[in-house]
């Protein structure tokens, strides 16, 4: 699917690029130079837009071969045939120029390799957070911007020489030629040095081998016994993101095991020890020691290269309990333990019959939920959350309500009596396989902007108060690409672990200032870090949404929920379908049934529901204090992998106490 905004990036950048060139060769065939430098100008313009602005057009023009380097010589075959065509230029003169053009591009070529030497000298076998790598002795970074692309910086510092070039038949002055030769080379040989200067300091960092001899060396200090290993793309970070503090909580010594250098990036603050081990080899050649337990928050792939491990026991914790298929994976029962929020995820499986047995499967609450309100924000008018999840990588009905329901629902509720506050927040893969469900989106956010026109925004110090805490946060949310990898994990292993603490302060205040900030009768678009789900959960009265975790973990509030029914079939066999539904107002695709369910948020005494929702909060999520239930698996579990080899092989006392926590 191709999103409309980059259709109008393409049609643009086409037209403005195709116009510079366009006027640079009428310049050259009349002969005017003056017309030829607003061409040139409108170029290297389009260069800069298409580094900085144009990502998306300028990944096509490389596609069609017509990426900086064709398009910078173009430009100077252009620049030679404007010299050519003066009267006064000679032989001598072009050939200068040409030669000069050969030079800068000879430098230009060695830097880019230098460059390229440079960035994979840097680039580590592993990303670590939490974790001490003075040892490694890594240098300061480079200028990443200019490392990463060199190219396309580099190549426009011909604009020297085509200032000099179109000075000289505006002028006929010899010296400007010479003049814009010098310092274009000039400055393109100190960005040389300046590449060879920092690929000499990179020599200092140890080679792979030694790289990950001291990684085991920390493995071998640290003495971990509890591994939380995630792999997915960059967009599922939440998935791993929602068990850290959880992991942080835990009474035994602890570290996340990433596969992918992008989830590394994304990764949530903790402080507890973060290992990125992007090669298969390199994982599976780690001995992780005392280690007996192993958590999988998804089902993936590269998952084999820890399950092969004998010496652990492997545990399925999943990213939240719901009805839908992937909760029932075939693929779980390669785990020795599945463990599920409550009596519900025992019955899914065995319901289900995949192969995993019921005495695998252990019920452990849902930690991120024991700080969640049943009591909700006291705004002057109700709120409705509508939530639904994303359209799935297959084209069964039911999916997502998003397509076939979102805007009517979000319609009827704009214009509802009595008003309810309308928080719309959408799956975060939501569009990436569907147009439709793209267009819905688009539909629903032009929706609560028009209904947002008129309405008492934020104050000028709710906005400044706002714009500070970004800037506080923004400095561990944000990588802006300025230094790279290696030099981020030197800085992370030194951090101050009561920094995770002040961040956590700093999130819990931008949540408060952000909904202060904003009248009770304004509807919001809530898409991003922030604010988080759970926030969104104690502002709302009512959540709207579909077969999800997101419905699971609403209930563990105990108030008024919706699901649409978009799968063809009654309500009566939707919700026996789906037991987490069992507790919902049920709505049709064309809105029938939202009155009852907004009667029931506006008053309590209309909601014939709220029995059910406490009874169904046992049988999804199991009984309260779930940290709790979690670590006495996690003991549990860690006592009796200890026996999967000999204590002795392990060079320790054989006590099996809690080692006290060092994250």
């Amino acid at each position: 699917m191709i999103p409309r905004r980059l259709d109008r990036e393409t049609l643009v950048g086409a037209t403005l690029l195709g116009l510079a060139f366009l006027t640079m060769l009428v310049g050259v065939v009349t002969g005017l130079w003056w017309i030829f430098l607003v061409g040139a100008a409108g170029g290297y313009v389009m260069d800069a837009l298409l580094l900085h602005r144009l990502t998306g057009f300028a990944k096509t023009l490389q596609q069609v071969r017509l990426g900086i380097t064709p398009r910078t010589l173009l430009r100077q075959l252009l620049v030679l045939g404007l010299l050519i065509t003066t009267p006064e230029s000679t032989s001598t003169g072009i050939g200068m120029v040409l030669l000069t053009f050969l030079v800068l591009f000879g430098l230009q070529l060695m830097c880019g390799l230098v460059a390229r030497r440079l960035r994979t000298r840097r680039r580590l076998p592993v990303v670590t957070r939490n974790i001490d790598l003075s040892d490694l002795r890594i240098p300061d970074s480079p200028p990443m911007p200019l490392v990463r692309e060199p190219m396309s910086r580099l190549l426009p510092l011909d604009i020297f020489l085509l200032l000099g070039v179109t000075a000289f038949v505006a002028l006929t002055g010899a010296w400007t030629v010479i003049a814009g030769a010098a310092v274009s080379i000039a400055v393109t040989v100190v960005a040389l040095a300046l590449f060879a200067w920092h690929y000499r300091r990179a020599l200092a960092i140890p080679p792979e081998e030694e790289t990950m001899a001291f990684t085991q060396a920390w493995l071998n200090s640290y003495r971990p016994e509890v591994l939380l290993y995630f792999s997915g793309s960059a967009d599922s970070a939440y998935q791993v993101n929602m068990w850290l503090e959880t992991l942080d909580r835990l009474p035994r010594r602890s570290v996340v095991v990433l596969r992918e250098r992008a989830i590394a990036a994304k990764l949530a603050p903790t402080r507890v020890p973060v290992l990125c081990v992007p090669t298969a080899t390199n994982l599976m050649a780690l001995d992780f020691g005392p280690a007996r337990v192993a958590l999988y928050p998804a089902n993936t792939g590269k998952n084999i290269h820890m399950l092969r491990n004998p010496s652990l026991k492997h545990v399925f914790i999943g990213h939240g309990d719901s009805d839908k298929v992937a909760s029932i994976n075939p693929f779980s029962k390669v785990y020795d333990e599945v463990w599920t929020a409550g009596r519900a995820g025992l019955d899914r499986y065995a319901k289900a019959q995949v192969g995993v047995r019921v005495d695998e499967i252990v019920e452990v609450g849902r930690p991120q939920l024991d700080e969640i309100r049943t009591d909700t924000a006291p705004n002057s008018v109700r709120t409705v959350l509508y939530a639904p999840t994303w359209e799935g990588w297959t084209d069964e009905p039911g999916n997502t309500s998003l397509i076939d329901a979102g805007p009517t629902l979000i319609e009827k509720l704009l214009t509802t009596e009595p008003k309810v506050r309308v928080l719309y927040k959408p799956h975060p893969f939501t569009g990436i396989r569907s147009a439709a469900a793209h267009k819905a989106h688009k539909r629903i956010v032009s929706l609560i902007e028009a209904a947002n026109r008129g309405v008492r925004g934020r104050s000028e110090e709710n906005r400044r108060r706002l714009a500070e805490l970004d800037h506080r946060l923004s400095d561990f949310d944000t990588d802006t690409g300025a230094r790279d990898e290696a030099h981020n994990a030197r800085e992370e292993g030194r951090s101050d672990p009561s920094m995770i603490t002040e961040l956590k302060a700093l999130a819990t205040e931008w949540n408060r200032v952000h909904w202060d900030g904003h009248s009770d009768e304004e509807h919001q678009v809530v898409q991003g870090p922030r604010p988080t789900l759970y926030s969104c959960f104690n502002q709302a009265d009512l959540l709207i949404s579909d077969i999800s975790s997101v419905v699971a973990d609403f209930v563990a509030t105990e108030k008024p929920y919706a699901i649409t029914n978009c799968e063809g079939i009654t309500h009566e066999e939707f919700q026996v379908t789906h037991p987490t539904s069992s507790a919902a107002y049920m709505l049709s695709p064309d809105g029938e049934g939202l009155d009852e369910a907004l009667d029931a948020t506006h008053l309590p005494e209309a909601d014939r529901l709220s029995q059910q929702r406490g009874e169904l909060r046992n049988y999804l999520l199991g009984g309260p204090d779930s940290q709790s239930r979690f670590n006495a698996a996690v003991d549990d579990l860690y006592r009796r992998g200890r026996l999967l080899r000999p204590l002795a092989a392990e060079g320790t006392s054989g006590d099996d106490t809690l080692a006290p926590s060092t994250s």
